[in-house]
């Protein structure tokens, strides 16, 4: 069942990426929606499941890694949206036959103008070579000293056994709700 409320957020994350510079109006819904979905999960888990289900980490990690893809996709269609000559210069190109093909005015030689959506163009595609360059030569950025070596390093926080930390009173209240 992770698999459809995994859908579901990633659904709602990407939709509004990809509309919301367009529609700001999807941000607080979406917002509006991970609040409702909390607040379902929270009561599922809490009264009507007996038992959690058995999953791993894998799950997850790809959620996060496909949700990490939405800000390159809020960025650039973001610019695409934003430098719209039709809506923020009046400019409208007309047709005179239903069958033509309407022009849009964004070509390559426009994406250096200077409006107010270049810098979403340039940080869009400053990110866009990060994810690149992470995703595809780990290992010359590793050899460039831009990453770590995902070695971990032993963390020792002297923190003493869990039941001796925790009150008596509270341990107790945790052992009977458990």
């Amino acid at each position: 069942m992770a698999h459809f409320k995994y859908s579901g957020l990633l659904n709602v994350a990407f939709v509004t990426m990809m509309y919301g510079a367009g529609i700001p109006l999807l941000f607080p819904i979406a917002a509006l929606s991970y609040l409702i979905s909390w607040l379902v999960e929270r009561y599922h888990v809490a009264y009507t499941c007996q038992a959690p289900p058995a999953l791993d980490d894998r799950l997850t990690k790809n959620a996060i890694t496909m949700l990490s893809y939405s800000p390159i996709l809020f960025l650039l269609n973001g610019y695409w949206m934003t430098s719209n000559k039709q809506i923020f210069d009046s400019q409208v190109n007309e047709k005179t036959i239903s069958s033509e093909k309407m022009f849009t005015g964004h070509t390559l030689s426009t994406a250096t103008d200077l409006n107010q959506a270049l810098p979403l163009l340039i940080i869009g595609a400053c990110i866009f070579v990060i994810v690149f360059m992470t995703r595809f030569f780990p290992l010359a950025l590793q050899k460039w000293g831009f990453t770590f070596k995902g070695d971990i390093p032993p963390v020792d926080e002297n923190l003493p056994n869990f039941f001796e930390a925790v009150k008596l009173a509270d341990a107790d209240w945790m052992v009977h709700e458990n």
